[in-house]
């Protein structure tokens, strides 16, 4: 009997050019998600599928969008995202990917181009088309470690906004994973490996408890003291929770 099927559901925005393992780690995911490349079908005439006991498909639904000079590491790699906003500012030309053919690709792809000066930032402008298109779950690439580190904490902002908007958005580096914790827990496998810190963003953060990580915690972080800074894991499963306030969650593979 066929069982039924998982759904992936997932916006995935790419800012600046992402560089090293993070770009390695999203074209993989992109292609795994059908972008670029055909996937491979199968003819369900194999042993698995005739007995009725064939695995479950997984139904992914993914929409990315091209914040600015995200688009250049899109078309440079052969991919369109399926939305692009941004003042087109940050995109680099060079002798493979000329201005002509970038304009010609906008022509094609469905786009939001707005004005230099702006109330907003082009990822804030990316995070809301995605939230309005009904994605909750968000990765952002290109996000953090880039020569613009004001845009990196604006980015951190941004997460911290939609968090208490009910979104969980990861923001993806070289080696570094961030995200927002909100009165809320957040489980590790015992897999994982380097380092974890949890920075307060909130004036105060109560109720936090710190599991399974080299340097246990029960109490409360303040946004003035770095207590949580440069945790490990060793080796078992681990948890972090807050019961009231916000944490920032820094992931750095070390």
């Amino acid at each position: 009997m066929n069982q039924i099927a998982r759904e992936y559901k997932q916006a995935i925005i790419i800012g600046a050019s992402p560089m090293g393992n993070e770009a390695a780690q999203l074209l993989a995911l992109l292609r795994w998600a059908g972008y670029g490349a055909q996937e491979e079908s199968c003819t369900r005439d194999c042993a698995t599928c005739r007995s009725g006991c064939r695995k479950p498909e997984m139904k992914k639904d993914i929409y990315v969008i091209a914040a600015d000079g995200g688009l250049g590491f899109l078309l440079k790699n052969k991919l369109r995202p399926d939305f692009l906003v941004g003042d087109l500012d940050s995109i680099k030309y060079d002798d493979i990917l000329t201005e002509a053919a970038v304009k010609a690709a906008i022509g094609e792809i469905p786009h939001e181009v707005v004005p230099v000066e702006k109330d907003d930032t082009d990822m804030g402008l990316a995070v809301a088309k995605a939230y309005e298109k009904g994605y909750h779950e968000i990765l952002i690439y290109g996000g953090c470690g880039g020569a613009r580190v004001s845009h990196t904490f604006a980015n951190v902002q941004l997460m911290s906004l939609y968090a208490k908007k009910g979104c969980q958005i990861q923001m993806m580096g070289d080696g570094i994973r961030m995200e927002i914790l909100w009165n809320d827990c957040k489980t590790f496998s015992s897999a994982l490996k380097g380092s974890l810190s949890v920075i307060c963003l909130s004036d105060k953060a109560d109720g936090v408890v710190i599991r399974g990580l080299k340097y246990e915690y029960v109490g409360s972080l303040t946004s003035d003291f770095t207590l949580g800074v440069s945790n490990s894991f060793i080796g078992q499963n681990a948890m972090v929770s807050v019961e009231d306030g916000t944490l920032l969650l820094v992931y750095e593979r070390v």
